[in-house]
């Protein structure tokens, strides 16, 4: 069982490296989708059980021994051998099992209890919750962007603003993102891979490719939304850019994480849209996925010997006694010596004798009987104690100390206060935050704790930055539609424009 965990592990992690070398040019020639496919690869090879191995069918071979030789040989090292024990060393398995379990157990419920955490602090501060799907969708003061989130009890988190920050067309854009991650199940298969992510806690390769598995499992959203509405690619830039937030839950499904934001936009240029090309690259995936765990599966365990010893003459009659066996055979042992040549070359040269019938052996005398010693007369019984009494002193200081134990702990139960403690927390975090967070805005008159919280989480987040990358990509992307000779000067013009008001949007945006 260890040792199938030990290669479920290195063969996981070499499969992951090969993703990451693979989903780039994948993504490019078949489409995000295919991409998005092949992080089943790893995933599929940490749920691969250990195959069984082929039986080796081999005939049974018969094995002769001179174990008389064997034993006389190692009669003498018996001593030293038994001397010479090893000392014990310590057992390193049970701490190293221990440590990885957890550590797993742990990043795995740090993860889940953030989450549990943004949730009810999103919900406490939400109105609204219109149903579409099945899905709950929500108005929330403490979330910066559109996002899904919940495996059974399933939600979409609007920010207050919505309709002020998104035109029609991008509000109906931003929904249907968030629709088809819970269509597409990308919030069971995120709580799976952290799960996976909490065995690799140790590994970095892991969390390299969990965060391009999410960033592809964004891109595929993105062209199953595209594929839907592929007229609307300008529009759903801008709703992209308008919600660029980072620091949200591992869980979650945000629109617009900051990160990758300028290849989603690049992707969201260039995405084939071919059916051939969609249909090889399944194809692909398929081929790859099958490859990759048949190559990489455990094997079982190798099959048992099938060689079978031949019979053995006993060495010892049954009627000796295992004290009696070491000197008989030390005896025939001394008694038997090696022929010299000259008697080997006579008993060639003479013919053969008919074999004389060994002499019985003597039989052995009977064992004397065991006398038995007289039985010991029996104990006397010892007497009885008597019986412990408390003096009236000892009573006392015993009734006086069980009083002051109840009034320490009556004390001590009415000191604590759960409010108080509370409001200690919450003053602490909104401290920190107001160290570390040096992009928030001013802070209003007569807020509260919690107020200010919120206002310095979402200050946390260098909008400055976040611009610039977001101008660098929308310059790329227009440099790229300059260069390309696919497009008619129509159309050219009208990327281009829309490029533009994009720029202008993002950065009226980054600066308020």
């Amino acid at each position: 069982m260890i040792g199938w965990a030990i290669e479920t592990m290195v063969a996981s992690t070499l499969l992951m490296l090969v993703v990451l070398a693979l989903r780039r040019p994948v993504a490019v020639r078949f489409g995000a989708h295919v991409a998005y496919m092949l992080w089943l690869l790893p995933a599929l090879r940490m749920a691969l059980p250990r195959l069984p191995a082929l039986q080796d069918q081999t005939s049974a071979v018969p094995i002769h021994l001179d174990v008389a030789r064997l034993i006389a040989a190692g009669a003498g090292e018996t001593t030293s051998a038994t001397a010479a024990i090893a000392q014990p060393s310590v057992d390193w398995l049970p701490i190293i099992l221990a440590l990885w379990l957890a550590g797993a157990l742990g990043y795995l419920g740090w993860h889940w209890a953030r989450h549990l955490r943004f949730m009810r602090l999103a919900l406490t501060r939400a109105e609204g919750g219109d149903r579409r799907d099945g899905i709950k969708i929500w108005r929330s003061l403490a979330v910066p962007g559109p996002l899904a989130t919940g495996m059974f009890n399933r939600h979409i988190l609007l920010p207050h603003d919505f309709e002020r920050r998104y035109n029609g067309i991008e509000q109906q854009l931003a929904l249907a993102h968030e629709l088809a991650h819970h269509r597409r199940g990308d919030l069971i298969a995120n709580n799976a891979a952290l799960i996976m992510l909490a065995l690799h806690w140790f590994n970095p390769v892991a969390h390299i490719a969990y965060r391009a598995f999410r960033a592809d499992q964004e891109l595929a959203c993105d062209a199953t939304v595209l594929r839907n509405a592929p007229s609307a690619r300008s529009d759903y830039g801008r709703a992209l850019i308008k919600s660029a937030r980072a620091g949200l839950p591992v869980v979650a499904c945000a629109l617009g994480p900051a990160a990758q934001l300028k290849r989603r936009i690049q992707m969201i240029a260039h995405a084939p849209d071919s059916r051939r090309r969609h249909l090889l690259g399944g194809s692909f995936a398929v081929v790859a996925i099958g490859l990759g765990l048949g190559l990489t599966a455990s094997g079982g365990v190798a099959a048992p010997s099938r060689v079978a010893p031949a019979p053995v003459k006993p060495l010892f009659l049954a009627g000796q006694t295992a004290s009696a066996r070491p000197v008989a055979l030390a005896a025939r042992t001394q008694d038997r010596q090696m022929p010299s040549n000259a008697e080997v070359d006579r008993w060639d040269d003479a013919p053969a004798a008919a074999s004389v019938p060994e002499a019985p052996r003597a039989p052995m005398p009977p064992a004397l009987p065991m006398t038995m010693a007289a039985p010991l007369p029996p104990a006397p019984p010892a007497p009885p104690s008597p019986p412990w009494r408390m003096s009236a002193d000892e009573a006392r200081a015993l009734h006086e100390a069980s009083g002051r134990a109840r009034e320490t702990a009556r004390r001590a139960a009415a000191d604590f206060d759960a409010q108080a403690i509370t409001r200690d927390a919450m003053a602490q975090t909104r401290m920190e935050l107001a160290r570390e967070c040096t992009h928030a805005r001013p802070a209003p008159a007569n807020e509260s704790d919690q107020e200010a919280i919120a206002r310095l989480s979402a200050g946390c987040v260098d909008y400055a930055a976040i611009n610039r990358e977001v101008q660098d990509a929308l310059r790329e992307a227009a440099d790229d539609i300059r260069d390309t000779e696919d497009m008619s000067a129509e159309a050219r013009t009208r990327a281009l424009a829309a490029i533009d008001r994009a720029r202008a949007e993002a950065a009226r945006h980054f600066h308020q």
